[in-house]
């Protein structure tokens, strides 16, 4: 049975295969999705898939000025050929696993249908001016994709900064100390001290070695004012007066 069952799914991959190279996509994905549900183990029916919707994505063509300002001549919808839809355009992680889980099903090597290079190097040119932020950050505005913004914080002062989408992740460097740090979303933004333009931290996100020099109540409370808000380059959260220095040899002992 199992034979059997085998031997039409190869069949049916055959009669998908003829499709494709006569560019009847509808056929062919009919044929490999029947395919699929006879044989879920059997190999090819993913990659005529996979083919297809890189195909049906490229006959869409854009009429936005995404195709000018990035070369895109062909007007090519990038994120359609990456299966992200536009409203994924800032999570980079997804963009990046579509890429990758297309390149294994496309890559030439591996995949012996029509069109196989074809769409590899549809695939590659998407990822390659989607992880570029320069070249992101252009498509999208044509394209009417939002950019975004996130909020991160630098690890060794503390300040807090708002960046566009396209650089979560990145290494940015700091505007007060001036180190580099890896670009981490906060995903919560902490509680803003009333009537102030400065936000609470708690005593758990200093590093040991780091006190404050002058507290407001004595040491009596687990939190204090940290930083104010001003715009660099986005916005950025800054000292609001109090100070923080790092000490040498063992750290002071702080009542909490």
């Amino acid at each position: 049975m199992n034979s059997g069952s085998k031997s039409e799914g190869e069949r049916l991959l055959e009669i998908a295969e003829q499709q494709l190279q006569k560019r009847d996509l509808k056929g062919s994905r009919q044929l490999a999705l029947i395919a699929q549900e006879n044989e879920p183990l059997l190999e090819g029916s993913d990659q005529i898939l996979a083919i297809i919707d890189v195909l049906e994505a490229a006959e869409k063509p854009l009429t936005t000025t995404a195709s000018t300002t990035t070369n895109n001549r062909n007007n090519l919808d990038f994120y359609a050929i990456l299966q992200v839809d536009h409203r994924d355009s800032q999570d980079l992680n997804l963009i990046k696993r579509q890429y990758r889980r297309l390149a294994l099903l496309l890559h030439p090597d591996k995949n012996l249908f029509s069109f196989s290079h074809h769409t590899f190097d549809l695939v590659s040119h998407a990822w390659a001016l989607l992880s570029d932020p320069a070249q992101k950050e252009i498509y999208d505005a044509g394209l009417g994709c939002a950019p975004g913004s996130f909020w991160t914080a630098c690890p060794y002062c503390f300040h807090m900064y708002e960046y566009p989408g396209v650089y979560e992740g990145c290494c940015l460097r700091c505007q007060k100390c001036s180190r580099p740090f890896h670009g981490a979303a906060v995903n919560s933004m902490p509680e803003m001290v009333p009537d102030q333009e400065a936000y609470y931290c708690s005593w758990g996100s200093f590093p040991m070695g780091f006190v404050f020099e002058s507290l407001e109540n004595g040491g009596g409370s687990n939190q204090k004012p940290a930083a104010a808000v001003a715009v660099v380059p986005n916005r950025v959260a800054v000292p609001d007066g109090g100070s923080v220095k790092k000490k040498r040899g063992r750290p002071r002992k702080v009542a909490v």
